[in-house]
């Protein structure tokens, strides 16, 4: 695949539903850009609904096929770092909203290309809260190999990630700047939402710390 075509599909996997001058903004005909738009709806990789692009199911599963820092074609599942991070009775959880639904997972990151794991805790952690933590402030509980699916079956995301379990004190809390996506919620209040991934029901509510758990499902879940 042409690297213009996945910067297109990586522009549209980070922001969903773009007009042509954002999707293509450092582009011009010399590059060949409205080929490599046919090419890509040709394929199925995008379609046009309107004045805007926004990229497919098939889509999503061709451009995370490659790193999405190189775009280097890699074949293996996406690794992530999860946190379940406890302050009290509430814990933190991720925001994702599409046009019509909230769904809900834990805050997470990934590694860098040759950061150790070390590192890579404490980068991705500050990231989602802006807290500064040591390495020992990281506990292991578990491995997950998950695979999200479409409600006809088509695979939207394969990944894996090790949970990490973070207690902070309030003292810490009072410190935390999160992320615009990332909010408190009590025990109480995770039990009655809606469209939470698996990982919080196995984690958080069942207290499942099976040291390694490969499950699939599927959700109305939209880009």
């Amino acid at each position: 695949m042409h690297k213009i075509q996945k910067i297109i599909l990586k522009r549209l996997l980070v922001k969903n539903k773009q007009k042509y001058s954002e999707l293509t903004k450092g582009y011009n005909f010399e590059d060949n850009i409205v080929f490599h738009l046919k090419q890509l709806t040709n394929q199925g990789y995008i379609e046009k609904q309107g004045t805007e692009y926004q990229i497919t199911t098939s889509g999503v599963k061709t451009i995370t096929n490659f790193d999405l820092d190189s775009l280097d074609d890699t074949g293996f599942k996406t690794f992530f770092l999860g946190f379940i991070c406890k302050c009290g009775d509430e814990y933190l959880l991720k925001e994702h909203k599409n046009e019509n639904q909230t769904f809900y997972n834990l805050p997470s990151g990934k590694p860098n290309f040759g950061e150790n794991i070390e590192d890579s805790l404490i980068r991705t952690f500050r990231e989602n809260t802006n807290l500064e933590l040591n390495v020992k402030d990281f506990k292991y509980i578990s491995s997950h190999l998950k695979t999200v699916k479409t409600p006809i079956g088509e695979t939207l995301f394969d990944d894996a990630f090790a949970v990490y379990e973070v207690n902070i004190t309030e003292e810490q809390k009072e410190k935390v700047n999160l992320h615009k996506n990332i909010k408190w919620f009590s025990l109480k209040e995770i039990k009655k939402l809606s469209n939470c991934w698996p990982e919080i029901n196995i984690l958080l509510i069942k207290k499942d710390f099976t040291n390694y758990l490969t499950y699939s499902f599927k959700t109305s879940y939209t880009l």
